[in-house]
């Protein structure tokens, strides 16, 4: 997608909840709201930039007008004080009351420009909402975890004569925040049952510590109670309503919001439910199965403020690559049956793979190169030979050139040799 989109010469309009994509390949961000529709230049990590200074420069200017309102509330309400003192002292003497008129007129002034402030008030920006950092690390902090929390050792899976998973060994340690990735298929939520203990049928070992609680997202969202409020379903995890109500703030759930039953809810905002329940549950091991499908950007990077706070474990499938490069430090990867560790970021991941790729790519030139030496070598034998036994002058001059031609070709390939090698 991304190549066809940079590749195609014409102007083209991208609806997208991908924020890697929209940084590769938008050089405009197009925003609409309920009231209008703004246009930010750049890709999306311009916008966001763009979007925070607007914030900071609205509370700025909210700040100064709420400043100047305070300012000529108290000016107004001394020059009228002032004013009805004043009038009753000046009695009948001109000089007093024409002062006192004066005065009148300054308070007038300052009323009406009170009035113009306030009508062309700035609105008061909503405060975001930090995620509640001590209720999600409530069930973790001040305890101690060991360092090897799950371990896995020669794991095979398949269902029926189909082979998912070959003899693969990995483990998860503490304060790990593991992206799975990999094709549809290939075993990835499999993996996930098998450590969550949902699915028993492998061979192999695994070895959970004892002090480990698993909290799992699975995909369907089937944990949910859909005749239940938020705040109700919430509260089942054993939380308080001050907590419950604290932490759905921080993912969206504003007011009356947490009243709404679960069944009128989106798929989206039913994510948010659910990933709210699993930080209430006390687990210190999270298993996330694609938990921001469905959601748009705000929501993602509400819960992705939740994750990078959490100091518990975490082992998560997505697809979202700015997600996982702004969540992992660790990458683990099925391919054909195998499972291959990463132990560094999304970043560190694709220079592995790069790296990789090239080694396949020069390992199949060296082959290529290796094969021409050896044909070209026997070549230059034959025409060796050939050369000391001819005595006709005419095709001693053909095999001459040829031998030539094939001395310079082996050269060539000889140094490029040389240069994969290095």
């Amino acid at each position: 997608m991304e190549d066809f989109i940079l590749n195609i010469n014409k102007p083209i309009l991208v609806i997208s909840h991908d924020r890697f994509l929209l940084d590769n390949v938008v050089n405009k961000i197009w925003e609409l709201t309920s009231l209008d529709l703004k246009v930010y230049e750049g890709n999306y990590t311009a916008y966001k930039v763009q979007k925070e200074n607007e914030k900071k420069s609205i509370t700025k200017e909210y700040d100064n007008q709420q400043m100047k309102i305070r300012h000529l509330k108290q000016v107004i309400s001394n020059r009228k004080s002032w004013y009805s003192s004043a009038h009753k002292a000046a009695g009948t003497n001109d000089f007093y009351r024409s002062k006192a008129k004066k005065h009148a007129k300054v308070l007038k002034a300052k009323e009406r420009q009170l009035e113009r402030i306030e009508k062309a008030k700035v609105d008061k920006p909503q405060k975001p909402v930090s995620p509640a950092f001590e209720i999600i690390n409530k069930s973790i902090t001040g305890k101690r975890f060991p360092l090897f929390v799950v371990q896995g050792k020669n794991l095979c899976k398949s269902f029926g004569e189909r082979q998912i998973l070959t003899d693969i060994s990995f483990n998860i340690k503490r304060q790990d925040k593991i992206a799975l990735i990999g094709e549809n298929g290939v075993g990835k939520t499999t993996l996930l049952k098998i450590i969550c203990g949902l699915d028993e049928e492998f061979s192999g070992n695994i070895n959970i510590n004892p002090s480990v609680k698993i909290g799992y997202f699975a995909q369907e969202l089937e944990n949910l109670n859909n005749e239940a409020t938020i705040l109700d379903d919430v509260l089942i995890e054993g939380a308080t309503v001050e907590e419950a109500r604290l932490l759905l703030a921080g993912l969206l759930f504003r007011g009356e919001d947490v009243f709404k039953k679960i069944s009128h809810l989106s798929m989206g905002e039913k994510g948010r439910v659910a990933f709210a329940k699993l930080n209430l549950s006390g687990a210190n091991l999270l298993v996330l199965d694609e938990s921001t499908n469905y959601m748009d950007i705000i929501s993602k990077e509400k819960i992705e403020e939740v994750l990078e706070e959490f100091n518990g474990s975490i082992i998560f499938v997505s697809h979202d690559r700015y997600f996982i490069r702004r969540l992992a430090n660790r990458v683990f990867t099925i391919e054909d049956k195998q499972l291959h560790c990463f132990d560094g970021d999304y970043e560190y991941y694709l220079a592995k793979r790069k790296k990789q790729r090239q080694k396949k790519e020069i390992g199949i030139e060296y082959g290529i190169l290796s094969d021409n030496i050896k044909r070209l070598e026997l070549e230059l034998a034959f025409l060796s030979g050939k050369l000391n036994e001819t005595s006709d002058e005419e095709e001693k001059e053909k095999l001459d050139e040829r031998f030539l031609m094939v001395a310079k070709e082996l050269n060539k390939n000889r140094e490029l040799l040389l240069k994969n090698r290095k």
